[in-house]
């Protein structure tokens, strides 16, 4: 069938059969978009060649487990999943899934470069193996993910970049207004996520009560969920400036140059990739990494260049919530909420500060331990050593 208009939803969509199973993805903004999706999704089938024992190579059943990640998770989530899957086959072949033991399993995660990587792919795996199981039990009543036997590698989770107060108002100083300054205001004072911020609906935003509806699914089970959020002064005044001068009543963030089927219709920014970097440079914030990409278009398509990383939106929520942590004096639990994280452990990879109750106990002890004589004897506080050590 390829690639069609679903008037319904609003959106490109694309379905094929291959061996009598029928496959599909929907929610491209384009017609092109959605060709090229077809085509990648074709090719995962292709890897390797089919052989009699089809029904149960692991190509068909990444395929199927794809069509539920399309519709389960976000677009990223399942495009890792299939980048994954994609290189299990170029590496192990397209084995059947009784096959496949812990050691293909190793030896295609020994050739990733980082164990942060490693992780992730095993994870990825594990996933597709645990959904083949609950899909039919009673074929695979017997069958052991061969994931688990492989523990997580030990990763060094290196602090996040964040900004200093003094970057914070640069930044601020140096966005233009509108589009600009309004998702820093917004990043700053919701601590939201930058997804979360251009998905806002004029229906998210009560006035009259001053709260803010944000939608998430950064939850376990992959839902929307909706979190009321408190609107202070400064984030009342930007919304209100952009609401006295929207065009729609739908999106705060909205694209009139959005382009489908050539003509312009509109839509909300989904991403905004290059803003902060922008940004950064205009207000002279050196970068604070470097990093690779390939180029997919132009006359340079697919060379790999070195780029310049610099702060991005979501340091603002590591910024803040330090900020009030620090300076404010909120609690971890305070903190949480206004990050709105499930689990406490989280939201404290996010606090970039001592609990005072360790600097304290630590205080109680900074006399004792504070000089030490040079054969190794400690010194009080008026410099007497506690005992007589004369020979």
């Amino acid at each position: 069938m390829g690639s069609y208009w679903d008037h319904e939803r609003k959106h490109w969509r694309y379905q094929f059969k291959r061996v009598g199973i029928r496959y599909t993805g929907r929610g491209y903004k384009t017609k092109r978009d959605s060709e090229e999706a077809e085509a990648e999704h074709r090719k995962i089938l292709k890897v390797a060649p089919h052989t009699t024992q089809t029904p149960m190579a692991f190509s068909d059943y990444a395929a199927q487990y794809l069509q539920y990640a399309e519709r389960k998770f976000v677009a990223d989530v399942a495009k890792r999943k299939y980048s994954t899957f994609k290189k299990f086959i170029a590496s192990q072949g397209d084995l059947t899934i009784d096959q496949i033991a812990p050691m293909h399993i190793h030896n295609y995660l020994n050739t990733l470069p980082t164990n942060n990587s490693y992780n992730e792919h095993r994870q990825e795996l594990s996933s597709l193996f645990a959904w083949i199981k609950k899909m039919d039990p009673y074929k695979f009543q017997f069958f052991l993910n061969p994931c688990l036997a492989l523990e997580p590698m030990a990763v060094a989770e290196p602090e996040p970049p964040t900004p200093t107060v003094e970057e914070v108002l640069k930044i601020i100083a140096a966005a233009r207004p509108g589009d600009e300054l309004d998702l820093v205001l917004c990043c700053l004072h919701l601590l939201g996520r930058i997804d979360e911020i251009l998905r806002l609906k004029w229906k998210d935003v009560n006035f009259e009560k001053r709260t803010i509806t944000l939608w998430t699914r950064k939850r376990k089970d992959s839902k929307y969920e909706s979190d009321q959020m408190p609107m202070n002064q400064a984030l009342y005044d930007t919304l209100k400036a952009r609401w006295q001068k929207r065009t729609q009543d739908q999106w705060v963030y909205f694209n009139e140059k959005t382009v489908r089927d050539g003509k312009k219709t509109g839509d909300r920014y989904y991403h905004r990739p290059k803003m902060m970097a922008a940004i950064c440079k205009r207000a002279g914030i050196a970068p604070i990494g470097k990093g690779q990409i390939k180029l997919w278009r132009g006359k340079d398509k697919g060379k790999i260049v070195e780029i310049d990383h610099y702060y991005g939106f979501h340091s603002f929520r590591h910024f803040m919530a330090s900020y009030l942590a620090d300076e404010e004096k909120i609690s971890s639990k305070a903190a949480q909420r206004l990050l709105r994280h499930k689990n406490l452990s989280t939201t404290e990879k996010y606090l970039h500060f001592i609990d005072p109750h360790q600097r304290d106990t630590m205080a109680k002890v900074e006399g004792i331990f504070a000089k030490v004589h040079p054969n190794g004897t400690p010194i009080n506080e008026k410099g007497v050593m506690p005992v007589d050590i004369t020979p």
